[in-house]
């Protein structure tokens, strides 16, 4: 696969000001190009006939003839999937990658060709925004171009909400080390959450909630062994039984709940559902939340109000509803996905009950600070030289003043206090220099009360803590002292790339600045 490593093109990242300039507009306008490249391998059931000849695979005229396709077309097709890590070439033969054995052949477990096809078919509405946002009384183009019936519509729809949430389900159950007794699942993929659940703990009750959202439980379609363990009730039976049946629920499990009904009527149906939560039970959302995976979430936000009516909406504000309701809250858990989970309950204690590292408990905390970004790192991509201790000796207009002297730490202390550490934080943000500063104090001051108390924080540039410093006398706010991480021997721009970030040096004053700070957990 020819440059597949240099290519970020199509890796969906939010705007970058330090890599990106006019050719990232020409990524997006051409970006429907990449979708249309996908939605048209599946047309030809390309991956699949492609398998047909075994590992070795096929020359592209050999393909070609397969498929009646003109030949040096196809050719260039399919050195643009090859492009794309769809397709491998040895030699002139072109065969399945890994991801698309996985998620592209029919035959396999995690097969998506029911939810890119969905795509495809929402893909068609998007020409519709600028009416939609205008609310244009123009006559509206028929919403589905391609001729498909409503049954068959709806039975695309229930595959497709199977394959994507089977991804996140199989993260979802992860979370559980050991559960029992009665649980309620309810919301778009419910029943693949079930199942996902009743293949791990086979000893469950679940009841499936269903009501007339999109992607509604057929209860026709219950006809396997497993169902034995699944009973179905709707909204209002669960509404009326309620009050008879408290505290009976292990688990209430919430999946794609902003699909369609907004914020507070969706809020309003969960809290009816607490009495039935067990005083341990725990309380689970998830779905594609604004503070996570942001630039994903956003867009499927827009493709959830052009279908359903939908929105994708921020975690924060469903973790101060629950608050409000008496539950205790974790912060938003990322999936490693474009959704997110949150988790609640009646009592504190229920948070022993997860597998949740501690990590996970503390990003969101810290970034809800007002971070950019807070990135999970091994201390051993931290790159400590000489190089960097020396360009603060002798490239800075601070060296040698108190402010800058008093937050640096010689070169091998750091070397050897990295060492004695495995796991970091490297925390971005933007200036100004001092509010940075305060707040990564504040970050190493919630991994301390969250049970890290090695916790200790390197923040950028020299110290702005205090409104006002002498700099003749000594300092007198040792206590928010930190070191930099230039300032003790850590390069700052070789350790970012490390981890997958982007950052230059600065041609002009006007040019957008980042910081970043590290903070060490143990």
């Amino acid at each position: 696969m020819k440059n597949l490593e240099n290519n970020n093109y199509f890796s969906l990242n939010s705007y970058d000001p330090h890599t990106h300039g006019g050719q990232y507009l020409e990524n997006i306008s051409s970006a429907s190009w990449v979708s249309e490249a996908l939605f048209t391998a599946l047309d030809l059931n390309l991956f699949e006939t492609l398998e047909t000849y075994g590992i070795d695979g096929a020359s592209a005229d050999r393909l070609s003839q397969k498929l009646g396709t003109e030949a040096a077309a196809l050719s260039s097709y399919l050195a643009l999937l090859e492009s794309l890590g769809l397709l491998f070439c040895y030699q002139d033969s072109y065969s399945n990658t890994i991801i698309t054995r996985r998620y592209l052949l029919s035959s396999s477990p995690d097969y998506l060709g029911e939810a890119i096809k969905l795509r495809q078919l929402q893909s068609q509405k998007w020409s519709q925004l600028k009416s939609l946002l205008l609310k244009s009384k123009q006559t509206k183009r028929n919403q589905e171009q391609v001729s498909l019936s409503s049954e068959q519509m709806d039975q695309l729809k229930t595959k497709a909400i199977h394959q994507l949430t089977r991804m996140k389900a199989l993260e979802c159950v992860k979370f559980f080390p050991e559960l029992s007794g009665e649980v309620l699942i309810g919301g778009p993929g419910a029943r693949t959450m079930a199942d996902c659940f009743l293949d791990t703990f086979p000893d469950l009750a679940i009841t499936l909630l269903i009501d007339d959202e999109p992607y509604r439980i057929n209860p026709a379609s219950f006809n396997d062994p497993q169902t034995q363990a699944i009973n179905i009730c709707s909204c209002e039976e669960l509404g009326t039984t309620a009050t008879k049946n408290q505290h009976i629920y292990s688990l209430i499990l919430f999946t794609g709940l902003f699909v369609s009904k907004d914020h507070q009527s969706i809020l309003n149906q969960l809290l009816t559902c607490l009495p039935m939560l067990k005083p341990q039970g725990i309380l689970m959302l998830h779905d594609a939340f604004d503070e996570h995976a942001t630039l994903m979430g956003r867009l499927s936000g827009i493709n959830r109000m052009m279908h359903f009516g939908g929105q994708v909406c921020s975690g924060n504000e469903v973790i101060r509803s629950l608050e409000v309701a008496g539950l205790t809250t974790t912060a938003l858990i990322p999936l490693e996905t474009d959704t997110a989970l949150i988790f609640a309950g009646k009592s504190p204690d229920f948070i022993d009950i997860l597998a949740l590292t501690p990590l996970q408990r503390l990003k969101h905390p810290i970034l809800n600070i007002g971070f950019d970004d807070v990135l999970e790192i091994a201390t051993d991509s931290v790159i400590v030289t000489e190089f960097a201790k020396n360009k603060c000796a002798f490239g800075c207009s601070s060296a040698n003043l108190k402010h800058c002297q008093a937050n640096e730490i010689p070169f091998d202390e750091t070397a050897r206090l990295l060492a004695s550490y495995s796991r970091a934080f490297l925390i971005k943000g933007t200036p100004g220099t001092g509010e940075f500063q305060r707040k990564i104090l504040e970050a190493e001051r919630l991994a301390f009360t969250g049970g890290f108390h090695k916790a200790f924080a390197f923040w950028a540039g020299p110290c702005h803590i205090c409104p006002s410093c002498d700099l003749e006398k000594p300092c007198l706010n040792t206590k928010n002292r930190r070191p930099s991480m230039e300032g003790s021997g850590i390069d700052v721009f070789e350790t970012v790339r490390n981890n997958g970030e982007t950052l230059k040096t600065l041609a002009a004053r006007d040019e957008f600045i980042k910081y970043y700070g590290l903070l060490l957990l143990e």
